[in-house]
């Protein structure tokens, strides 16, 4: 980036309002988006999928991110591999197909030939002082989380393992390694990518745009920013259910972990009575891992700055915000079930899905129009509300990062 830019980037943020929404150009200036990945996206974890979509040896699933397509493999080694999905040669896209299974990546323009780790193992007429090992594909670093794949796509990725270790404490007891998809379904969000994550990181906005959402969910109970609406029987119903999971052993309240990969733990009841994230709070699919009851918990673990998991005792919703342009955001939802749970026997799709894909419709509408607000010549930055310290604290740490 030329050095004037930079320079108009560190001015802008230097002259950022405190407590206030960003200034216009930082939600549709395509300088800033690209600094925007360069220091607050490639340097992080992105999360990519759910290994059950690649679950035998030479299965491979396309992932974009900003225009970067990547090859997620897994070998005969049962290794998961991310690769870019750029021919060594000249540059041909390799996989054309969204998902499927090959034991080799063949280069459709010229047929070289790739294994599933990314080496090159065949280059057609290339003569004999042709070294094939100094033509593999590009390979990028590959974690996982209790199933849960995430790709870093930076030169020097941020430290990650701090929240695969707080990660699995929280998430290991729902069995989601032995998980399988029930659904998934994206969105494609004509927003800023900073928009979209101000938006999910505050429930402000919840009792007039989520009826559904707020049914489900007593937002005394999720959210700290609002502990004082708490009821006494809200407090005293959420006193007692803390006590019981740590008396049966299990992990209740919030962890915050501050760094260079801020992420949050918790593990808190759903509302009084709801026994799960569904309509009405029944069960809506066979307990999952270690739990043999019910217990109305949500687990839940959010890694700054783009992926968000929620677990119930019956399910799993896994949240995926990627950008791909100044203005456009993918949001991709993952349903997981228990592997041996049967679709139309042991759970219904749209009964599973129905809470967050109702409340990400809505955020879709929420956001689009927030962003055409944000286009107009008319728009000024304002104060955010005390019940989004979320947003400010997400807001905070991307100056940093940009700055």
């Amino acid at each position: 980036m030329a050095g004037k830019d930079m320079n108009r980037i560190g001015r802008l943020v230097a002259q950022q309002r405190p407590g206030h929404s960003l200034d216009r150009a930082f939600y549709t200036d395509t300088e800033i988006f690209e600094r925007d990945l360069e220091r607050a996206v490639f340097p992080f974890w992105q999360f990519v999928g759910h290994a059950s979509r690649i679950p035998e040896a030479g299965d491979f699933f396309l992932t974009e991110i900003a225009g970067e397509s990547i090859i997620v493999t897994r070998d005969r080694e049962q290794q998961i591999h991310a690769l870019a999905n750029v021919c060594r040669h000249r540059g041909s896209r390799i996989c054309l197909d969204a998902e499927g299974h090959s034991n080799t990546l063949v280069c459709p323009y010229h047929a070289w030939t790739y294994a599933s780790d990314g080496q090159l193992i065949a280059a057609r007429e290339t003569g004999p002082q042709f070294d094939k090992s100094q033509f593999g594909l590009r390979t990028f670093p590959v974690q996982a989380i209790e199933g849960l794949v995430f790709i870093n796509l930076s030169q020097q990725p941020e430290p990650f393992d701090q929240v695969v270790q707080d990660g699995t404490a929280y998430l290991k007891p729902h069995g989601l390694n032995s998980a399988k998809i029930a659904a998934r379904q994206a969105w494609q969000v004509r927003a800023n990518w900073k928009l979209v994550m101000e938006n999910f990181r505050e429930c402000y906005h919840c009792p007039p745009a989520h009826p559904e959402y707020c049914s489900v969910m007593s937002h005394g109970l999720n959210d700290q920013s609002l502990g004082d609406r708490l009821t006494a029987a809200d407090a005293d119903y959420v006193s007692r259910w803390h006590q019981q999971n740590r008396d049966n052993g299990r992990l209740a309240g919030m962890e915050t972990r501050r760094g260079s990969h801020n992420h949050i733990c918790g593990r808190y009841p759903i509302r009084d009575g709801f026994l799960t994230q569904s309509e009405g709070g029944s069960p809506v699919a066979p307990l999952m891992g270690e739990f043999d009851a019910y217990d109305g918990g949500l687990t839940t673990l959010s890694i700054y700055p783009l992926h968000y998991t929620s677990a119930c005792c019956d399910h799993a919703t896994l949240f995926r915000f990627t950008p791909q342009e100044p203005q456009l955001t993918e949001v991709e939802l993952t349903w997981l079930v228990d592997r041996s749970a049967v679709a139309g026997r042991d759970y219904d799709v749209d009964t599973l899905t129905w809470m967050w894909r109702l409340t990400t419709e809505q955020d879709k509408r929420i956001v689009d129009d927030n962003q055409a607000g944000v286009n107009s010549r008319f728009y000024q930055p304002g104060p955010y509300a005390p019940e989004e310290p979320d947003v400010q604290t997400f807001i905070d740490w991307y100056l940093r990062r940009v700055g």
